[in-house]
């Protein structure tokens, strides 16, 4: 039988998830450097790729649960995932069985595992029909990660976060002004568009136009805690890809755009260019740079593990781990004792700061908030923004999302935001 159309989506998807996971880099950094064969591919190819390699990680706890039965010894982990992405496949992506079966047998062979043909194919065909898909458990995180979840959150708690990965993220929106016409959604109790569909972004009413850009309903909110300065100048840290900066060059304020990757500070600009806002952007280490006057306000979206995000980037659990932790947590106390010391020439005595992670764990978050306000002379400001639930503030005074949070809306990302001024 000849190879089929679809075999080149589904190598990509294969050579994706093997970039992924031998450079222990993000999906998104692979595919601005991505596999030849997924580089060859039509748009449509590649979105077809990209979308089986999400889903590989999405679901690979719950493929393997199934392979368990199957499988009297464990396969090499490359032959693994051939089989994880077939499974999931036929039975997440409701693709015919025999067509997947197929172009796995190929790609087992074109990937160096001719002996194992067999045993692919034998296998597919076991599990493809009369597998209770959904039985199988939510995959769990990794022992090191699902442990501080447990100790934050609890057991149940932690559950009901594992339960929410296996739910694709909605597309949400940041709106400048009016919702254009023809944007179909809903609007969240805190402002932000929630899409009730998906599609090409640049194709939806208003993005050419900038009435709108992409930003999780979770990630919208650091900045509405500076919403009433007006025209105070601001320091955004960590800024691009820019929804922070635009939101507050939205609100009136003068903003100063600082990020150390020129690349990803690239991507801010694009994204003001169309948009119409204005800020001043700066490519430079925020540990180092020093501005001609202190600013009224800062936002620092401090680096961290990124946890409260694995709904939109399942890959994450495959590559973080414990020592990553150890070191983000070094960066973000040296980060937030540089922006609270006035001495140190980024913030004026008396100005507010406000400091959020997009992390799960409360090492990132809590922990560090309370050792701040220990370090400097500062007081902890209210966290009150219109539309979010009483739940979600903290007993140190700071804000909570998680991915289980608004499960009658589909969920949000995983964030802590805490709001400082400090005493001078």
């Amino acid at each position: 039988m000849p190879p089929s159309a679809s075999l080149p989506p589904r190598h990509a998807a294969f050579a994706l998830v093997q970039a992924v996971l031998n450079d222990r880099r993000g999906l998104s950094d692979v595919l601005t450097r991505p596999p030849e064969i997924y580089a060859t591919l039509p748009p449509e190819g590649r979105a077809r790729a990209q979308r089986l390699a999400v889903d590989g990680f999405r679901h690979a706890g719950r493929a393997d649960h199934h392979l368990h039965r199957a499988l009297r010894k464990t396969p090499p982990e490359p032959l693994r995932w051939v089989l994880r992405l077939a499974l999931i496949e036929i039975h997440v992506g409701g693709q015919a069985a025999h067509g997947v079966i197929h172009d796995a047998v190929d790609l087992a062979r074109a990937a160096g595992f001719a002996k194992f043909t067999g045993l692919t194919n034998a296998v597919l065909r076991q599990l493809a029909e009369g597998l209770h898909w959904d039985a199988a458990p939510a995959p769990r995180l990794p022992g090191w990660l699902r442990g501080g979840l447990q100790n934050a959150y609890g057991a149940a708690g932690t559950a009901a976060i594992e339960a929410a990965h296996l739910r694709p993220p909605a597309l949400d929106l940041t709106l400048r002004g009016p919702r254009p016409e023809g944007l179909a959604g809903t609007v969240l109790p805190t402002g932000t568009l929630r899409l009730d569909g998906g599609g090409q972004v640049s194709a939806l009413p208003g993005y050419a136009e900038g009435a709108w850009w992409v930003q999780d309903a979770a990630a919208a909110l650091p900045a509405r805690l500076l919403a009433d300065l007006g025209d105070a100048r601001v320091l955004d840290i960590c800024a691009a890809p820019g929804g922070k900066t635009m939101q507050l060059a939205a609100q009136g304020a003068q903003v100063t755009a600082l990020d150390i990757s020129d690349a990803r500070m690239a991507r801010l600009r694009d994204n003001l260019a169309r948009t119409g806002l204005a800020a001043e952007g700066v490519v430079a280490d925020a540990l180092d740079w020093r501005p001609d006057a202190p600013f009224d306000a800062i936002l620092l979206d401090a680096p961290c593990s990124a946890t409260g995000t694995i709904r939109r980037h399942p890959e994450l659990p495959w590559l973080r781990r414990r020592e990553d932790v150890v070191a983000l947590r070094h960066l973000q106390a040296a980060l937030l004792d540089r922006v609270l010391d006035p001495d140190q020439g980024l913030l004026r005595p008396g100005g507010r700061v406000v400091y959020c992670t997009c992390s799960l764990l409360p090492a990132e978050g809590e922990d560090q908030l309370a050792a701040a306000a220990k370090r400097h002379p500062v007081n902890l400001l209210p966290t009150d923004i219109p539309g979010v639930p009483p739940a979600w503030h903290t007993a140190q005074g700071g804000l909570r999302t998680r991915p289980d949070y608004w499960p009658e809306f589909g969920g949000l990302d995983g964030f802590f935001i805490a709001s400082l001024q400090h005493r001078g």
